[in-house]
Protein backbone atom coordinates (compact mmCIF):
# COMPACT_ATOMS: atom_id res chain seq x y z
CA UNK A 1 0.00 0.00 0.00
CA UNK A 2 1.51 3.73 -1.09
CA UNK A 3 0.67 6.25 1.34
CA UNK A 4 0.26 9.29 -0.64
CA UNK A 5 -1.08 11.98 2.18
CA UNK A 6 2.79 13.45 1.79
CA UNK A 7 2.92 13.79 -2.12
CA UNK A 8 -0.65 15.14 -2.55
CA UNK A 9 -0.28 17.79 -0.04
CA UNK A 10 2.64 18.93 -2.09
CA UNK A 11 1.33 18.84 -5.26
CA UNK A 12 -1.75 20.35 -4.43
CA UNK A 13 0.26 23.35 -2.81
CA UNK A 14 2.49 24.14 -5.68
CA UNK A 15 -1.24 24.89 -7.73
CA UNK A 16 -1.59 27.41 -5.16
CA UNK A 17 -3.82 28.53 -2.21
CA UNK A 18 -6.64 31.17 -1.76
CA UNK A 19 -4.09 33.69 0.87
CA UNK A 20 -7.01 34.94 2.69
CA UNK A 21 -9.01 31.63 3.01
CA UNK A 22 -9.58 30.81 7.03
CA UNK A 23 -10.51 26.94 6.92
CA UNK A 24 -9.44 25.47 10.94
CA UNK A 25 -11.78 23.11 10.53
CA UNK A 26 -9.47 21.53 7.77
CA UNK A 27 -6.45 21.34 9.98
CA UNK A 28 -8.00 20.09 12.70
CA UNK A 29 -10.15 17.02 10.16
CA UNK A 30 -13.65 18.68 11.93
CA UNK A 31 -13.02 18.17 15.31
CA UNK A 32 -14.80 19.29 17.70
CA UNK A 33 -11.80 20.14 20.45
CA UNK A 34 -7.86 20.29 19.28
CA UNK A 35 -5.12 20.48 21.82
CA UNK A 36 -1.43 20.42 21.00
CA UNK A 37 -0.54 18.77 24.37
CA UNK A 38 -3.11 16.60 26.92
CA UNK A 39 -6.65 16.82 27.18
CA UNK A 40 -8.34 16.16 30.84
CA UNK A 41 -11.78 15.98 31.76
CA UNK A 42 -14.50 14.34 33.73
CA UNK A 43 -18.02 14.26 34.47
CA UNK A 44 -19.10 15.78 30.83
CA UNK A 45 -19.02 15.06 27.40
CA UNK A 46 -18.00 16.23 24.02
CA UNK A 47 -20.47 15.57 21.14
CA UNK A 48 -17.74 15.74 18.69
CA UNK A 49 -13.97 14.16 17.94
CA UNK A 50 -10.99 14.72 20.20
CA UNK A 51 -7.67 15.51 18.59
CA UNK A 52 -4.96 15.91 21.11
CA UNK A 53 -0.94 15.93 20.68
CA UNK A 54 -1.03 14.51 23.91
CA UNK A 55 -2.55 12.06 26.53
CA UNK A 56 -5.80 12.03 26.46
CA UNK A 57 -7.27 11.47 29.90
CA UNK A 58 -10.94 11.00 30.73
CA UNK A 59 -13.49 9.87 33.43
CA UNK A 60 -17.17 9.61 33.60
CA UNK A 61 -17.61 11.06 30.22
CA UNK A 62 -18.99 10.51 26.35
CA UNK A 63 -16.89 10.96 23.45
CA UNK A 64 -18.43 12.05 19.78
CA UNK A 65 -22.17 11.47 21.35
CA UNK A 66 -23.49 13.34 18.30
CA UNK A 67 -21.33 10.89 15.35
CA UNK A 68 -19.52 14.14 14.27
CA UNK A 69 -15.95 12.52 13.39
CA UNK A 70 -12.50 13.36 12.56
CA UNK A 71 -10.65 12.25 9.79
CA UNK A 72 -14.02 11.19 8.23
CA UNK A 73 -13.94 8.33 10.78
CA UNK A 74 -11.92 9.11 14.20
CA UNK A 75 -13.75 9.79 17.71
CA UNK A 76 -10.23 10.33 19.56
CA UNK A 77 -6.99 10.95 18.02
CA UNK A 78 -4.05 11.07 20.42
CA UNK A 79 -0.54 11.08 20.14
CA UNK A 80 -0.04 9.83 23.71
CA UNK A 81 -2.22 7.65 25.62
CA UNK A 82 -5.87 7.49 25.82
CA UNK A 83 -7.59 6.34 29.18
CA UNK A 84 -11.19 6.15 30.23
CA UNK A 85 -12.36 5.51 33.44
CA UNK A 86 -16.61 5.03 33.14
CA UNK A 87 -17.72 6.22 29.79
CA UNK A 88 -18.22 5.78 26.49
CA UNK A 89 -16.26 6.68 23.07
CA UNK A 90 -18.53 6.29 20.00
CA UNK A 91 -16.22 5.25 17.51
CA UNK A 92 -12.50 4.14 16.68
CA UNK A 93 -9.43 6.01 18.11
CA UNK A 94 -5.48 6.60 16.99
CA UNK A 95 -3.19 6.43 20.35
CA UNK A 96 0.53 6.98 19.52
CA UNK A 97 0.75 5.32 22.98
CA UNK A 98 -0.93 2.56 25.26
CA UNK A 99 -5.04 2.88 25.85
CA UNK A 100 -6.61 2.18 29.22
CA UNK A 101 -10.33 1.18 29.55
CA UNK A 102 -11.85 1.10 33.31
CA UNK A 103 -15.11 0.38 33.50
CA UNK A 104 -16.19 1.38 30.01
CA UNK A 105 -16.42 -0.53 26.50
CA UNK A 106 -13.25 -0.78 24.24
CA UNK A 107 -13.75 1.36 20.89
CA UNK A 108 -12.09 0.24 17.69
CA UNK A 109 -8.36 1.24 17.53
CA UNK A 110 -6.66 2.46 14.19
CA UNK A 111 -3.15 1.75 13.45
CA UNK A 112 -3.33 4.63 11.19
CA UNK A 113 -2.23 8.16 12.41
CA UNK A 114 -4.12 10.93 10.48
CA UNK A 115 -2.69 14.40 11.46
CA UNK A 116 1.28 15.68 11.82
CA UNK A 117 0.15 17.48 15.15
CA UNK A 118 3.43 19.76 15.18
CA UNK A 119 2.25 20.88 11.45
CA UNK A 120 -0.83 21.36 12.74
CA UNK A 121 -0.41 23.40 16.29
CA UNK A 122 1.90 25.54 13.86
CA UNK A 123 -0.58 26.01 11.51
CA UNK A 124 -2.87 27.43 14.12
CA UNK A 125 -0.29 29.88 16.03
CA UNK A 126 0.26 31.19 12.18
CA UNK A 127 -3.73 31.96 11.83
CA UNK A 128 -3.97 33.32 15.24
CA UNK A 129 -0.68 35.76 14.78
CA UNK A 130 -2.14 36.59 11.18
CA UNK A 131 -5.53 37.67 12.21
CA UNK A 132 -4.25 39.99 15.16
CA UNK A 133 -2.58 42.01 12.60
CA UNK A 134 -5.74 42.79 10.67
CA UNK A 135 -6.98 46.47 11.07
CA UNK A 136 -10.03 46.39 12.99
CA UNK A 137 -13.81 47.12 11.14
CA UNK A 138 -15.61 47.44 13.71
CA UNK A 139 -15.65 48.30 17.20
CA UNK A 140 -16.36 47.40 21.05
CA UNK A 141 -17.81 49.58 23.45
CA UNK A 142 -19.89 49.05 27.03
CA UNK A 143 -23.02 49.97 27.02
CA UNK A 144 -24.71 49.38 30.87
CA UNK A 145 -23.25 46.10 31.66
CA UNK A 146 -23.46 44.57 27.79
CA UNK A 147 -20.76 44.40 25.44
CA UNK A 148 -21.81 46.26 22.95
CA UNK A 149 -20.80 45.30 19.24
CA UNK A 150 -20.63 47.94 16.56
CA UNK A 151 -20.14 46.50 13.57
CA UNK A 152 -19.07 48.13 9.59
CA UNK A 153 -22.71 48.52 8.41
CA UNK A 154 -21.18 46.34 5.03
CA UNK A 155 -21.61 42.57 5.99
CA UNK A 156 -19.35 39.82 4.95
CA UNK A 157 -16.52 39.80 7.20
CA UNK A 158 -16.20 42.13 10.63
CA UNK A 159 -13.08 42.49 12.97
CA UNK A 160 -13.10 44.00 16.42
CA UNK A 161 -10.21 44.37 18.53
CA UNK A 162 -10.45 44.55 22.24
CA UNK A 163 -8.95 43.47 25.39
CA UNK A 164 -9.68 39.96 27.66
CA UNK A 165 -10.20 42.01 30.73
CA UNK A 166 -12.74 44.87 28.62
CA UNK A 167 -14.88 41.75 27.05
CA UNK A 168 -15.09 40.12 30.83
CA UNK A 169 -16.96 43.32 32.46
CA UNK A 170 -19.74 42.91 29.93
CA UNK A 171 -22.83 40.05 30.86
CA UNK A 172 -24.54 40.28 27.57
CA UNK A 173 -24.16 41.23 23.90
CA UNK A 174 -25.78 43.93 22.46
CA UNK A 175 -25.37 43.82 18.10
CA UNK A 176 -25.15 46.88 16.10
CA UNK A 177 -24.65 47.39 12.55
CA UNK A 178 -24.43 43.68 11.43
CA UNK A 179 -25.56 41.55 8.84
CA UNK A 180 -27.48 38.03 10.24
CA UNK A 181 -25.15 35.39 9.16
CA UNK A 182 -21.62 37.73 8.55
CA UNK A 183 -18.21 36.35 9.84
CA UNK A 184 -16.92 38.12 13.49
CA UNK A 185 -13.52 38.29 14.25
CA UNK A 186 -12.39 39.00 17.77
CA UNK A 187 -8.93 39.74 18.12
CA UNK A 188 -7.89 39.16 21.96
CA UNK A 189 -5.30 40.43 23.60
CA UNK A 190 -4.48 39.74 27.07
CA UNK A 191 -3.16 36.35 29.47
CA UNK A 192 -6.26 35.31 30.73
CA UNK A 193 -9.45 35.00 29.05
CA UNK A 194 -13.11 35.14 30.50
CA UNK A 195 -16.61 35.20 29.06
CA UNK A 196 -19.42 36.04 31.13
CA UNK A 197 -22.57 34.48 29.19
CA UNK A 198 -25.17 36.42 27.72
CA UNK A 199 -24.06 35.37 24.02
CA UNK A 200 -27.60 34.84 22.74
CA UNK A 201 -27.43 37.65 20.60
CA UNK A 202 -24.89 35.50 18.27
CA UNK A 203 -27.01 33.05 17.45
CA UNK A 204 -26.61 32.24 13.26
CA UNK A 205 -23.63 34.65 13.39
CA UNK A 206 -19.66 32.59 11.94
CA UNK A 207 -18.06 33.53 15.19
CA UNK A 208 -14.46 33.65 15.88
CA UNK A 209 -12.99 34.61 19.28
CA UNK A 210 -8.98 34.56 18.75
CA UNK A 211 -7.26 34.56 21.96
CA UNK A 212 -3.90 35.10 19.93
CA UNK A 213 -1.79 35.42 23.61
CA UNK A 214 -3.82 34.19 26.02
CA UNK A 215 -2.06 31.66 29.22
CA UNK A 216 -5.48 30.29 30.24
CA UNK A 217 -9.41 30.72 29.04
CA UNK A 218 -12.55 29.78 30.38
CA UNK A 219 -15.22 29.03 27.22
CA UNK A 220 -18.10 28.35 29.37
CA UNK A 221 -21.26 30.19 27.67
CA UNK A 222 -19.41 30.67 24.69
CA UNK A 223 -21.29 30.78 21.01
CA UNK A 224 -18.97 29.99 18.76
CA UNK A 225 -15.21 28.80 18.13
CA UNK A 226 -12.41 29.86 20.43
CA UNK A 227 -8.83 29.91 18.91
CA UNK A 228 -6.42 30.13 21.87
CA UNK A 229 -3.13 27.70 20.37
CA UNK A 230 -1.30 29.21 23.35
CA UNK A 231 -3.48 28.83 26.58
CA UNK A 232 -4.80 25.81 29.08
CA UNK A 233 -8.57 25.23 29.21
CA UNK A 234 -9.79 26.15 32.83
CA UNK A 235 -13.08 25.99 34.37
CA UNK A 236 -15.14 22.88 35.86
CA UNK A 237 -18.71 23.47 34.56
CA UNK A 238 -20.50 25.31 31.92
CA UNK A 239 -20.89 24.74 28.24
CA UNK A 240 -19.53 26.07 24.46
CA UNK A 241 -21.16 25.36 21.68
CA UNK A 242 -18.91 25.51 18.82
CA UNK A 243 -14.66 24.30 18.37
CA UNK A 244 -11.68 25.09 20.15
CA UNK A 245 -8.36 24.91 20.00
CA UNK A 246 -6.04 25.12 22.42
CA UNK A 247 -2.86 24.20 24.05
CA UNK A 248 -4.32 22.09 26.97
CA UNK A 249 -7.68 21.22 28.03
CA UNK A 250 -7.98 20.76 32.04
CA UNK A 251 -11.63 21.88 32.39
CA UNK A 252 -15.07 19.94 32.62
CA UNK A 253 -17.20 22.23 30.65
CA UNK A 254 -19.42 20.27 27.93
CA UNK A 255 -18.73 21.13 24.57
CA UNK A 256 -21.52 20.69 22.24
CA UNK A 257 -21.12 19.73 18.53
CA UNK A 258 -22.39 23.15 16.82
CA UNK A 259 -21.59 26.61 15.53
CA UNK A 260 -18.47 24.90 14.06
CA UNK A 261 -16.31 28.21 12.13
CA UNK A 262 -16.89 28.01 8.70
CA UNK A 263 -14.50 28.65 5.97
CA UNK A 264 -14.25 32.12 4.87
CA UNK A 265 -12.09 34.21 3.11
CA UNK A 266 -10.62 37.27 5.54
CA UNK A 267 -9.44 40.57 3.69
CA UNK A 268 -6.40 41.33 4.89
CA UNK A 269 -5.10 38.13 6.08
CA UNK A 270 -2.34 36.08 4.88
CA UNK A 271 -0.43 33.08 6.18
CA UNK A 272 3.40 33.57 4.44
CA UNK A 273 4.07 30.10 6.15
CA UNK A 274 1.74 28.11 3.86
CA UNK A 275 2.40 24.16 5.25
CA UNK A 276 1.02 21.67 3.07
CA UNK A 277 -2.72 20.78 4.17
CA UNK A 278 -2.62 18.74 6.89
CA UNK A 279 -4.74 15.63 6.67
CA UNK A 280 -5.09 11.09 7.00
CA UNK A 281 -2.56 9.95 4.36
CA UNK A 282 -4.90 8.61 1.40
CA UNK A 283 -3.65 4.49 0.52
CA UNK A 284 -4.13 3.74 -3.06
CA UNK A 285 -3.75 -0.03 -3.82
CA UNK A 286 -2.70 -0.16 -7.53
CA UNK A 287 0.33 1.91 -8.89
CA UNK A 288 -1.32 2.46 -12.21
CA UNK A 289 -4.11 4.25 -10.20
CA UNK A 290 -0.96 6.55 -8.34
CA UNK A 291 0.45 6.71 -12.10
CA UNK A 292 -2.96 8.35 -13.26
CA UNK A 293 -3.49 10.50 -9.85
CA UNK A 294 0.42 12.35 -10.29
CA UNK A 295 -0.44 12.57 -14.50
CA UNK A 296 -3.86 14.63 -13.32
CA UNK A 297 -2.11 16.82 -11.22
CA UNK A 298 0.82 17.91 -13.23
CA UNK A 299 -2.03 18.29 -16.35
CA UNK A 300 -3.91 20.75 -13.58
CA UNK A 301 -0.50 22.75 -13.09
CA UNK A 302 0.50 22.72 -16.49
CA UNK A 303 -3.39 23.78 -17.57
CA UNK A 304 -2.29 26.48 -14.80
CA UNK A 305 0.58 27.68 -16.28
CA UNK A 306 -0.64 28.15 -19.56
CA UNK A 307 -3.96 30.57 -18.54
CA UNK A 308 -1.46 32.58 -16.51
Amino acid sequence: MIKLGVFLGVALASMGAQAGVIDLGAIMGGANVYTARDFNAYSSDVEGAIVSGGNVTIQSYEVNKKAQAAYAGYSIVSGGDISLTSGTIHGQVYAGGKITLESAGAPPRSTVKPVDFAAATEQFIDIANGLSLIGATGRVERQDSANKIIGSGKGGVDVFNVSAGFLSGGNNWVLSGLTKGQTLIFNISGEHGVFNGGMETLWGYNVLFNFFEAETVDVKGVLGTVLAPHATVVHNWGVIKGQVIADTWNSSVQVDAENYFKPIDVPGFELLDNEPPVGPPAEVPEPGTLMLMIAGLLGGIALRRRRA
